[in-house]
């Protein structure tokens, strides 16, 4: 059975299981199948440089090794931030209560959108209770990690068609120009200009 989250803000709580919402669900999707001349299906290898070496997928593994090209036992990594300090480890939200923000159209135009969920509900009741709060274009921001992860994503909380839905992704700011006086010339200094240029010298 899936797991709830649990969404507070305003000392009201909402519970809800989330489904992802894949693209090939919801437009379906083409699969190419190769198949040799007796039409059985071929297996996906790989040529080594040697151009005689083949393997086949699963037989590599990607390992992490030292200057001394000796293999690094992961345990023995450490995560760390730009600065060299440990990365905190941010916990998962079904570990505990979801806290919502309220957020604008702002945030959800300049959401990065990489995955979008949609709430499965137990109780109706609660749905419709949401929905209610959601209603007439109110937004919710949170931080949502699927698993306990060094970042978080953002996400944003809001309501469609009487369901409710999670857009997660990263919020891209960009820093726009206010206020720039523009300076506009004299018409004589453009005519000025003009006649600088002899276009019969050419």
């Amino acid at each position: 059975m899936a797991r709830n989250l649990r969404f507070v803000h305003a000392g009201s709580s909402w519970e809800a299981a989330i489904t992802k919402l894949d693209r090939d669900k919801v437009y379906g999707w083409v699969e190419q199948v190769a198949a040799d001349a007796q039409g059985r299906p071929c297996a996906v290898g790989n040529l080594l440089d040697d151009g005689s070496t083949l393997f086949l997928s699963g037989a590599t593994a990607l390992k992490v090794v030292d200057d001394t090209l000796c293999e690094v036992d992961k345990q023995a990594l450490r995560t760390v931030y730009h600065d060299g300090k440990d990365a905190v480890l941010v916990p998962s939200s079904y570990d505990g209560d979801v806290q919502l923000e309220p957020a604008s159209l702002d945030d959800l135009f300049d959401l990065e959108v990489t995955a979008a969920y949609q709430l499965m509900w137990e109780d109706t009741a609660a749905r419709d209770a949401l929905v209610n709060v959601l209603a007439g274009g109110q937004l919710f921001r949170f931080i949502f990690n699927y698993r306990a992860d060094y970042e978080g994503a953002d996400a944003l909380l809001l309501t469609a068609q009487g369901e409710v839905f999670v857009l997660t992704g990263r919020f891209l700011r960009f820093p726009y120009l206010e206020n720039v006086p523009v300076v506009a010339q004299a018409a004589e200094d453009e005519a000025e200009g003009e006649d600088d240029m002899d276009f019969g010298m050419l």
